[in-house]
């Protein structure tokens, strides 16, 4: 089935502005758009988008080379396709992780800004791939402004101005090269680059990620993980999507193991152990109405321990951008 970019999800993003007027943006995503085409789906690939991310390419798609791996690390030589071993004994028995660690997902980045670039490039270990263009040929796309702007008009205007002045500084130097005229000191492209707001667009980029340092890292710390700025939340919220996609049986069983419910359970075994907290104690932080005997006893209607446990021992404090929203909104 041909792959069609979803231009909409891109272009239309309300942060995001392009030079559409001085780049020709529409032109460069059709050429992607047929590329992919001609490279990846043609091969057998399963090419997925969810908002700026593309799955290009997983190379454990079907689950057979896990599969096979699985097999051959546990010794199970009557059964080597078996797709679910590594899932349901190894995942589930926290057992080693060597069968995806070779596996790994490509991933094209479309109308992405560079401070969101930079927290994805510090993912070093896992990362087999890093395709993104060069400051010495290549152009910004236009601006992505802040999630945590308020003042939008701020960001409307100056940053994309000087975007543009330098983009078309660029072209105007290499107008003049293509006509055989020489600047007698001709700027550097990467120089003028310096003078870029933050939040410019990068073009296109690609990252691969083995599966195992997707799940227990990029996710983890970028997706589960209270803490991440709000931009970069978006962005790996679209490329844990795009991979679900490619398999839901798989990264679902892993987000099980590896999702944002950890760290609610572990604050709820530090809180019990350290707090030496009571049943008493939660029934009363969770509201739930009980009677007590003379002996001391409790007496509570059914209750869902679970539910009890993650409503009170296990609520995690606001992360620091959670706190500075809230401070937006009280000053409103």
């Amino acid at each position: 089935m041909e792959f069609v970019l979803d231009r909409t999800a891109i272009l239309k993003h309300p942060r995001l502005l392009f030079l559409e007027d001085i780049l020709p943006i529409e032109t460069y995503m059709s050429a992607i758009e047929q590329a992919i085409n001609d490279i990846f789906v043609r091969r057998g690939d399963r090419v997925v988008q969810h908002g700026r991310v593309i799955v290009l390419r997983a190379t454990d798609h079907d689950r057979l080379v896990s599969a096979f791996k699985s097999a051959i690390y546990l010794g199970n030589y009557h059964d080597l396709e078996n797709r679910s071993r590594f899932l349901k004994r190894m995942v589930k028995l926290e057992h080693s992780y060597e069968p995806i660690r070779g596996e790994s997902l490509l991933f094209l980045f479309i109308g992405v800004g560079k401070p969101v670039y930079d927290h994805l490039v510090t993912y070093s270990v896992g990362r087999t791939t890093r395709i993104a263009a060069g400051q010495r040929a290549n152009l910004p796309w236009g601006y992505e402004i802040p999630v945590e702007a308020r003042d939008l008009s701020l960001y409307r205007e100056e940053p994309l101005r000087r975007i543009r002045d330098i983009v078309r500084r660029v072209q105007k130097m290499h107008d003049a090269t293509e006509n055989g005229e020489v600047e007698e000191r001709p700027e550097q492209i990467q120089a003028l680059r310096s003078t870029l707001p933050v939040g410019y667009i990068m073009p296109p980029f690609l990252l691969e990620f083995s599966e195992e340092a997707l799940i227990k890292h990029v996710f983890r710390q970028r997706l589960f993980e209270k803490g991440a700025q709000g931009a970069t939340v978006e962005v790996i919220s679209d490329m844990w999507e795009a991979t679900r996609r490619v398999d839901p049986e798989k990264w679902e069983t892993l987000f099980d193991y590896h999702g944002p419910h950890l760290a609610r359970w572990r604050r709820a075994m530090r809180t019990l152990r350290d707090q030496k907290t009571t049943l008493k104690m939660m029934l009363t932080d969770a509201g739930v109405p009980y009677a007590e005997t003379p002996e001391g006893r409790l007496i509570v209607d059914d209750i869902k321990l679970y539910d009890l446990l993650m409503d009170t021992v296990g609520k995690l404090p606001p992360s620091m951008w959670e706190k500075q929203q809230q401070g937006k909104e009280e000053r409103r």
